[in-house]
């Protein structure tokens, strides 16, 4: 109980945090944009998240956020290892390119 005490009471850097809650944004615009688009004609290509979307947008939502956040809060328990910044340095760039994706859809379809 005091380990895990002592990795939810550490603190966490102000770049770790801005990146983190940034890719959890970009995350929820992917998801909202890919409910707006699939509204107007697209279709999802993960298999995955097909199987999800055919529950409803409320599953597919949770599950979504879900998955990211487990991630992103791993990366914000362990900011200090090497991993963690990796990480970062992966998916801050795909999740924003992701996002800018998503919303540039808007202007073609």
């Amino acid at each position: 109980m005091l380990a895990l005490r002592r990795v939810l009471t550490r603190d966490i850097d102000f770049r770790t945090t801005v990146l983190c809650v940034a890719i959890l944004a970009f995350n929820l615009i992917d998801a909202f944009a890919t409910l707006r688009h699939l509204e107007h004609g697209a279709e999802e290509l993960n298999p995955f998240m097909v199987a999800l979307l055919r529950h409803g947008a409320q599953p597919f939502l949770v599950v979504k956020h879900s998955l990211a956040s487990v991630g992103v809060l791993g990366i914000a328990v362990y900011p200090r290892q090497r991993a963690a910044n990796i990480a970062l340095a992966i998916l801050f760039p795909i999740y924003s390119l992701l996002a800018l994706y998503q919303l540039g859809l808007f202007y073609v379809m």
